[in-house]
């Protein structure tokens, strides 16, 4: 994924939130890089069927010229030090804010 200095983007993962797995940060971001922002929201499903998948939402903002991970699990908050049940990783490219091209005379 390739983004611009001070821009903002989401992360969408599916995720059923009856059974009780969330998606998690393995470790926070490089803070020089990237930067968490507000909460993480939940989309509700558009089924009403019993058991249907939502979606986390994940707002970053890129802070500076770089390359940055962000890994993320799917866990059982109450199970510390269990495997996940999944695992994601995105690698972010962050590339420096480009100004408009200047109109010539």
């Amino acid at each position: 994924m390739a983004v611009t200095v001070g821009q903002d983007f989401k992360l969408t993962l599916q995720y059923n939130s009856g059974t009780g797995y969330q998606w998690a940060l393995a470790k926070p971001p490089d803070e020089k890089l990237l930067k968490l922002k507000g909460s993480v929201e939940y989309k509700r499903p558009e089924s009403n069927l019993p058991g249907a998948s939502g979606d986390m939402v994940w707002t970053f903002q890129a802070l500076a010229q770089g390359k940055a991970n962000i890994r993320l699990n799917y866990v059982h908050p109450w199970e510390a030090g269990e495997k996940p049940a999944q695992t994601t990783n995105f690698v972010v490219v962050i590339k420096p804010k480009t100004d408009a091209p200047k109109q010539g005379n």
